[in-house]
Protein backbone atom coordinates (compact mmCIF):
# COMPACT_ATOMS: atom_id res chain seq x y z
CA UNK A 1 0.00 0.00 0.00
CA UNK A 2 2.81 2.35 0.83
CA UNK A 3 4.55 1.38 -2.42
CA UNK A 4 1.34 2.10 -4.39
CA UNK A 5 1.01 5.53 -2.76
CA UNK A 6 4.62 6.30 -3.48
CA UNK A 7 4.22 5.27 -7.10
CA UNK A 8 1.07 7.37 -7.39
CA UNK A 9 2.83 10.36 -5.85
CA UNK A 10 5.76 9.92 -8.21
CA UNK A 11 3.41 9.71 -11.19
CA UNK A 12 1.63 12.89 -10.16
CA UNK A 13 4.96 14.61 -9.65
CA UNK A 14 6.12 13.64 -13.16
CA UNK A 15 2.85 14.80 -14.67
CA UNK A 16 3.16 18.06 -12.79
CA UNK A 17 6.71 18.55 -14.03
CA UNK A 18 5.71 17.76 -17.62
CA UNK A 19 2.67 20.04 -17.77
CA UNK A 20 4.55 23.24 -18.68
CA UNK A 21 5.87 21.46 -21.79
CA UNK A 22 2.31 20.90 -22.94
CA UNK A 23 1.84 24.67 -22.84
CA UNK A 24 4.89 25.35 -24.98
CA UNK A 25 3.82 26.83 -28.34
CA UNK A 26 4.06 24.80 -31.50
CA UNK A 27 6.58 26.07 -34.03
CA UNK A 28 5.85 27.08 -37.61
CA UNK A 29 9.04 27.08 -39.66
CA UNK A 30 9.34 29.61 -42.49
CA UNK A 31 12.13 29.18 -45.03
CA UNK A 32 13.87 32.35 -46.21
CA UNK A 33 15.76 31.56 -49.39
CA UNK A 34 17.92 34.41 -50.69
CA UNK A 35 21.54 35.26 -51.59
CA UNK A 36 23.50 35.34 -48.35
CA UNK A 37 26.99 35.15 -49.84
CA UNK A 38 28.96 36.65 -52.70
CA UNK A 39 28.27 39.86 -54.60
CA UNK A 40 24.52 39.66 -54.01
CA UNK A 41 24.67 39.14 -50.24
CA UNK A 42 23.30 42.65 -49.51
CA UNK A 43 20.07 41.59 -51.23
CA UNK A 44 19.75 38.60 -48.93
CA UNK A 45 20.43 40.80 -45.93
CA UNK A 46 17.49 43.04 -46.85
CA UNK A 47 15.19 40.04 -47.13
CA UNK A 48 16.41 38.50 -43.88
CA UNK A 49 16.18 41.70 -41.85
CA UNK A 50 12.64 42.45 -42.98
CA UNK A 51 11.27 38.94 -42.45
CA UNK A 52 12.79 38.77 -38.97
CA UNK A 53 11.02 41.99 -38.00
CA UNK A 54 7.69 40.68 -39.29
CA UNK A 55 8.11 37.34 -37.49
CA UNK A 56 9.03 39.04 -34.23
CA UNK A 57 6.02 41.35 -34.44
CA UNK A 58 3.64 38.42 -34.95
CA UNK A 59 5.29 36.37 -32.20
CA UNK A 60 4.85 39.24 -29.77
CA UNK A 61 1.12 39.08 -30.51
CA UNK A 62 0.98 35.33 -29.93
CA UNK A 63 2.21 34.07 -33.28
CA UNK A 64 -0.02 32.86 -36.10
CA UNK A 65 -2.78 30.37 -35.19
CA UNK A 66 -0.93 29.99 -31.88
CA UNK A 67 2.20 28.84 -33.72
CA UNK A 68 5.47 30.51 -32.84
CA UNK A 69 7.13 31.59 -36.08
CA UNK A 70 10.67 30.34 -36.59
CA UNK A 71 12.78 31.50 -39.52
CA UNK A 72 15.44 29.35 -41.21
CA UNK A 73 17.85 30.93 -43.70
CA UNK A 74 19.18 29.16 -46.80
CA UNK A 75 21.63 30.65 -49.30
CA UNK A 76 20.27 30.55 -52.87
CA UNK A 77 22.93 32.87 -54.31
CA UNK A 78 21.61 34.00 -57.71
CA UNK A 79 21.91 30.56 -59.26
CA UNK A 80 19.35 28.03 -60.47
CA UNK A 81 20.92 24.91 -58.97
CA UNK A 82 21.79 26.66 -55.72
CA UNK A 83 18.22 27.89 -55.48
CA UNK A 84 16.91 24.35 -55.85
CA UNK A 85 19.29 23.11 -53.17
CA UNK A 86 18.38 25.95 -50.82
CA UNK A 87 14.68 25.19 -51.19
CA UNK A 88 15.28 21.50 -50.49
CA UNK A 89 17.35 22.37 -47.40
CA UNK A 90 14.59 24.62 -46.04
CA UNK A 91 11.99 21.90 -46.60
CA UNK A 92 14.24 19.33 -44.90
CA UNK A 93 14.26 21.63 -41.86
CA UNK A 94 10.49 21.53 -41.72
CA UNK A 95 9.49 24.62 -43.73
CA UNK A 96 6.18 24.20 -45.61
CA UNK A 97 6.31 27.85 -46.67
CA UNK A 98 9.15 29.72 -48.37
CA UNK A 99 9.86 33.42 -48.86
CA UNK A 100 12.29 33.80 -51.76
CA UNK A 101 14.24 33.79 -53.84
CA UNK A 102 15.39 37.16 -55.21
CA UNK A 103 17.09 36.64 -58.58
CA UNK A 104 15.19 35.16 -61.51
CA UNK A 105 17.25 31.97 -61.97
CA UNK A 106 17.32 31.10 -58.28
CA UNK A 107 13.60 31.83 -57.97
CA UNK A 108 12.85 29.45 -60.84
CA UNK A 109 14.84 26.75 -59.06
CA UNK A 110 12.85 27.33 -55.87
CA UNK A 111 9.55 27.30 -57.78
CA UNK A 112 10.26 23.89 -59.28
CA UNK A 113 11.05 22.40 -55.88
CA UNK A 114 8.05 24.13 -54.28
CA UNK A 115 5.69 22.60 -56.83
CA UNK A 116 7.30 19.17 -56.58
CA UNK A 117 7.16 19.11 -52.78
CA UNK A 118 3.82 20.89 -52.29
CA UNK A 119 5.35 23.95 -50.62
CA UNK A 120 4.12 27.54 -50.99
CA UNK A 121 6.59 30.07 -52.42
CA UNK A 122 6.33 33.87 -52.31
CA UNK A 123 9.12 35.82 -53.99
CA UNK A 124 9.79 39.38 -52.80
CA UNK A 125 12.13 40.18 -55.67
CA UNK A 126 11.79 38.17 -58.90
CA UNK A 127 9.79 39.90 -61.64
CA UNK A 128 10.31 37.52 -64.58
CA UNK A 129 6.86 36.89 -66.01
CA UNK A 130 7.23 33.14 -66.45
CA UNK A 131 8.07 32.43 -62.80
CA UNK A 132 4.45 31.89 -61.79
CA UNK A 133 3.82 29.73 -64.88
CA UNK A 134 4.98 26.20 -65.66
CA UNK A 135 6.57 25.01 -68.89
CA UNK A 136 3.12 24.65 -70.49
CA UNK A 137 2.10 28.18 -69.54
CA UNK A 138 -0.23 27.02 -66.78
CA UNK A 139 -0.33 28.93 -63.50
CA UNK A 140 1.72 27.37 -60.72
CA UNK A 141 -0.83 27.23 -57.88
CA UNK A 142 1.81 27.45 -55.14
CA UNK A 143 3.93 30.32 -56.52
CA UNK A 144 3.25 34.03 -55.92
CA UNK A 145 5.20 37.26 -56.23
CA UNK A 146 5.09 40.60 -54.38
CA UNK A 147 6.79 43.12 -56.75
CA UNK A 148 5.04 44.55 -59.80
CA UNK A 149 6.11 42.93 -63.05
CA UNK A 150 8.03 44.90 -65.64
CA UNK A 151 5.03 45.21 -67.95
CA UNK A 152 3.13 47.16 -65.29
CA UNK A 153 5.93 49.72 -65.04
CA UNK A 154 6.01 50.26 -68.79
CA UNK A 155 2.26 50.69 -69.03
CA UNK A 156 2.09 53.02 -66.01
CA UNK A 157 4.84 55.23 -67.41
CA UNK A 158 3.08 55.47 -70.77
CA UNK A 159 -0.11 56.52 -69.02
CA UNK A 160 1.75 59.07 -66.87
CA UNK A 161 3.48 60.57 -69.92
CA UNK A 162 0.22 61.07 -71.75
CA UNK A 163 -2.10 62.05 -68.91
CA UNK A 164 0.23 64.12 -66.73
CA UNK A 165 2.87 65.40 -69.15
CA UNK A 166 0.56 65.81 -72.13
CA UNK A 167 2.88 63.80 -74.38
CA UNK A 168 1.64 62.89 -77.86
CA UNK A 169 4.91 61.49 -79.23
CA UNK A 170 7.63 59.32 -77.76
CA UNK A 171 10.88 57.53 -78.57
CA UNK A 172 12.35 54.51 -76.80
CA UNK A 173 15.97 53.50 -76.25
CA UNK A 174 17.02 50.41 -74.26
CA UNK A 175 20.00 48.08 -73.86
CA UNK A 176 20.42 45.41 -76.49
CA UNK A 177 20.01 41.79 -75.33
CA UNK A 178 18.36 42.99 -72.11
CA UNK A 179 15.19 41.07 -71.28
CA UNK A 180 14.44 43.69 -68.62
CA UNK A 181 14.78 46.62 -71.02
CA UNK A 182 12.93 44.86 -73.81
CA UNK A 183 9.95 43.99 -71.59
CA UNK A 184 9.61 47.54 -70.32
CA UNK A 185 10.05 49.01 -73.79
CA UNK A 186 7.45 46.74 -75.38
CA UNK A 187 4.88 47.40 -72.67
CA UNK A 188 5.44 51.17 -72.94
CA UNK A 189 5.11 51.18 -76.74
CA UNK A 190 1.93 49.08 -76.72
CA UNK A 191 0.27 51.20 -74.03
CA UNK A 192 1.34 54.52 -75.55
CA UNK A 193 0.05 53.59 -79.00
CA UNK A 194 -3.17 52.06 -77.59
CA UNK A 195 -3.95 55.50 -76.15
CA UNK A 196 -3.48 57.13 -79.57
CA UNK A 197 0.09 58.24 -78.92
CA UNK A 198 2.76 57.96 -81.62
CA UNK A 199 6.07 56.20 -80.99
CA UNK A 200 8.45 57.78 -83.49
CA UNK A 201 11.58 55.73 -82.90
CA UNK A 202 12.69 52.58 -81.04
CA UNK A 203 16.41 51.83 -80.79
CA UNK A 204 18.83 49.75 -78.73
CA UNK A 205 22.32 50.56 -77.44
CA UNK A 206 25.40 48.68 -76.29
CA UNK A 207 25.43 48.99 -72.48
CA UNK A 208 29.22 48.52 -72.46
CA UNK A 209 29.82 51.45 -74.81
CA UNK A 210 31.48 54.64 -73.62
CA UNK A 211 29.80 56.88 -76.20
CA UNK A 212 26.08 56.74 -76.99
CA UNK A 213 25.75 59.50 -79.57
CA UNK A 214 25.11 57.13 -82.48
CA UNK A 215 22.37 55.32 -80.56
CA UNK A 216 20.78 58.71 -79.80
CA UNK A 217 20.62 59.78 -83.46
CA UNK A 218 17.11 58.40 -84.02
CA UNK A 219 15.59 60.19 -81.03
CA UNK A 220 17.48 63.37 -81.88
CA UNK A 221 16.08 63.38 -85.42
CA UNK A 222 12.53 62.41 -84.33
CA UNK A 223 12.43 65.02 -81.54
CA UNK A 224 9.60 63.42 -79.53
CA UNK A 225 7.91 64.87 -76.47
CA UNK A 226 9.47 62.18 -74.24
CA UNK A 227 12.32 59.70 -74.49
CA UNK A 228 11.83 56.46 -72.54
CA UNK A 229 15.09 54.94 -71.29
CA UNK A 230 14.30 51.81 -69.24
CA UNK A 231 17.47 50.45 -67.71
CA UNK A 232 19.91 50.94 -64.84
CA UNK A 233 21.39 54.02 -63.24
CA UNK A 234 24.95 52.93 -64.07
CA UNK A 235 24.27 53.54 -67.77
CA UNK A 236 21.65 56.26 -67.37
CA UNK A 237 24.16 58.56 -65.68
CA UNK A 238 26.36 58.62 -68.79
CA UNK A 239 23.69 58.20 -71.44
CA UNK A 240 21.50 61.07 -70.24
CA UNK A 241 24.47 63.39 -69.78
CA UNK A 242 25.58 62.71 -73.36
CA UNK A 243 22.03 63.11 -74.64
CA UNK A 244 21.87 66.61 -73.13
CA UNK A 245 25.24 67.44 -74.65
CA UNK A 246 23.89 66.20 -77.98
CA UNK A 247 21.00 68.65 -77.84
CA UNK A 248 18.17 66.34 -76.76
CA UNK A 249 15.95 68.61 -74.68
CA UNK A 250 12.83 66.46 -74.37
CA UNK A 251 11.69 64.98 -71.04
CA UNK A 252 13.44 61.73 -70.10
CA UNK A 253 11.60 58.79 -68.56
CA UNK A 254 13.27 55.96 -66.63
CA UNK A 255 12.44 52.78 -64.75
CA UNK A 256 13.06 51.31 -61.30
CA UNK A 257 16.66 50.55 -62.31
CA UNK A 258 17.28 54.30 -61.96
CA UNK A 259 16.07 54.27 -58.35
CA UNK A 260 19.45 54.46 -56.65
CA UNK A 261 21.35 56.84 -54.41
CA UNK A 262 24.10 56.61 -57.03
CA UNK A 263 21.95 58.18 -59.76
CA UNK A 264 23.59 61.36 -61.09
CA UNK A 265 20.83 63.79 -60.18
CA UNK A 266 22.48 66.72 -61.93
CA UNK A 267 22.60 64.85 -65.25
CA UNK A 268 19.10 63.39 -64.90
CA UNK A 269 17.45 66.45 -63.37
CA UNK A 270 13.75 66.67 -64.28
CA UNK A 271 13.45 63.07 -65.45
CA UNK A 272 10.61 60.84 -64.22
CA UNK A 273 10.96 57.22 -63.14
CA UNK A 274 8.71 54.38 -61.99
CA UNK A 275 9.48 52.39 -58.87
CA UNK A 276 7.99 49.95 -56.35
CA UNK A 277 8.51 51.87 -53.15
CA UNK A 278 9.26 55.35 -51.86
CA UNK A 279 9.93 55.76 -48.13
CA UNK A 280 8.41 59.24 -48.03
CA UNK A 281 5.12 58.25 -49.64
CA UNK A 282 2.26 59.39 -47.39
CA UNK A 283 0.73 56.65 -45.27
CA UNK A 284 0.66 55.46 -41.66
CA UNK A 285 1.66 51.85 -42.33
CA UNK A 286 4.63 52.89 -44.42
CA UNK A 287 5.88 55.54 -42.01
CA UNK A 288 5.62 53.09 -39.10
CA UNK A 289 7.55 50.45 -41.08
CA UNK A 290 10.31 52.89 -42.03
CA UNK A 291 10.62 54.05 -38.42
CA UNK A 292 10.76 50.47 -37.10
CA UNK A 293 13.42 49.45 -39.60
CA UNK A 294 15.51 52.56 -38.99
CA UNK A 295 15.43 52.05 -35.23
CA UNK A 296 16.61 48.46 -35.65
CA UNK A 297 19.20 48.80 -38.41
CA UNK A 298 20.05 52.54 -38.40
CA UNK A 299 19.25 52.87 -42.10
CA UNK A 300 16.13 53.30 -44.20
CA UNK A 301 14.67 50.10 -45.66
CA UNK A 302 15.24 49.61 -49.37
CA UNK A 303 12.61 48.37 -51.82
CA UNK A 304 13.56 44.71 -51.40
CA UNK A 305 13.32 44.89 -47.61
CA UNK A 306 9.91 46.51 -47.94
CA UNK A 307 8.67 43.87 -50.38
CA UNK A 308 9.99 41.15 -48.06
CA UNK A 309 8.16 42.64 -45.09
CA UNK A 310 4.95 42.65 -47.13
CA UNK A 311 5.63 39.07 -48.26
CA UNK A 312 5.94 37.84 -44.68
CA UNK A 313 2.91 39.72 -43.38
CA UNK A 314 0.81 38.62 -46.35
CA UNK A 315 1.81 35.02 -45.72
CA UNK A 316 0.88 35.17 -42.03
CA UNK A 317 -2.40 36.91 -42.87
CA UNK A 318 -3.26 34.21 -45.41
CA UNK A 319 -2.51 31.48 -42.87
CA UNK A 320 -4.99 33.04 -40.47
CA UNK A 321 -7.56 33.45 -43.24
CA UNK A 322 -7.17 29.79 -44.18
CA UNK A 323 -7.17 28.75 -40.50
CA UNK A 324 -4.45 26.24 -41.34
CA UNK A 325 -0.78 26.06 -42.28
CA UNK A 326 -1.48 23.66 -45.15
CA UNK A 327 0.35 25.23 -48.16
CA UNK A 328 -2.38 24.41 -50.68
CA UNK A 329 -5.15 25.94 -48.58
CA UNK A 330 -3.01 28.98 -47.69
CA UNK A 331 -2.33 29.52 -51.39
CA UNK A 332 -6.04 29.33 -52.14
CA UNK A 333 -6.78 31.87 -49.41
CA UNK A 334 -4.15 34.18 -50.87
CA UNK A 335 -5.94 34.25 -54.21
CA UNK A 336 -8.87 36.15 -52.75
CA UNK A 337 -7.04 38.50 -50.40
CA UNK A 338 -7.02 42.28 -50.76
CA UNK A 339 -3.88 43.10 -48.84
CA UNK A 340 -2.98 46.51 -47.46
CA UNK A 341 0.80 46.42 -47.30
CA UNK A 342 3.44 49.00 -46.59
CA UNK A 343 4.22 49.13 -50.33
CA UNK A 344 0.59 49.69 -51.27
CA UNK A 345 -2.70 47.82 -51.40
CA UNK A 346 -2.95 44.98 -53.89
CA UNK A 347 -4.78 41.85 -54.96
CA UNK A 348 -3.53 39.05 -57.20
CA UNK A 349 -4.44 38.44 -60.82
CA UNK A 350 -5.06 35.01 -62.30
CA UNK A 351 -1.30 34.50 -62.80
CA UNK A 352 -0.53 35.34 -59.13
CA UNK A 353 1.02 38.70 -59.99
CA UNK A 354 0.11 41.66 -57.76
CA UNK A 355 -2.40 44.14 -59.11
CA UNK A 356 -1.39 47.53 -57.78
CA UNK A 357 -0.64 51.06 -58.92
CA UNK A 358 2.94 52.06 -59.69
CA UNK A 359 4.84 54.93 -58.06
CA UNK A 360 6.20 57.72 -60.25
CA UNK A 361 8.92 60.08 -58.99
CA UNK A 362 10.69 63.11 -60.44
CA UNK A 363 14.45 63.47 -60.17
CA UNK A 364 15.42 66.59 -58.25
CA UNK A 365 18.77 67.92 -57.04
CA UNK A 366 17.67 67.05 -53.48
CA UNK A 367 16.72 63.50 -54.40
CA UNK A 368 13.46 62.03 -55.65
CA UNK A 369 10.14 63.86 -55.47
CA UNK A 370 6.98 61.79 -55.17
CA UNK A 371 4.50 62.39 -58.01
CA UNK A 372 1.82 59.84 -57.14
CA UNK A 373 0.61 56.37 -58.03
CA UNK A 374 -0.64 55.40 -61.48
CA UNK A 375 -2.50 52.31 -62.59
CA UNK A 376 -0.83 50.23 -65.32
Amino acid sequence: MIRICLNLALTLLLIGCASPQADEPQVLTIGVVAPFSGDYAPLGQSVRDAVLIAAEEWNLEGGVLDYEIQVVLEDAACDYQTGRGAAEAAIDKGAPLIIGAVCAKASEGVAQIAMREGVLQITPGAVNLDLTLDIDGEVRPLVYRIPSVDDDQGRAMARFAQEQLGSDTAAVLYAEESAYGAALAQAFVEAFEAADGEVLDVETYDPDAELFFEALDGAREASPDVLYLPGYHTVANTLVAQARQYGLLMTFLGSDGWHSAALDRDATLGAYITTHYFPEEPGFLLSRWVRTYEERYLAAPDALATMSYDAANLLFTAIEAAATTDPVLVAQAMEGITYEGVAGTFTFDEAHNPVRSVIVMRVDTRGFVYQGRYAP
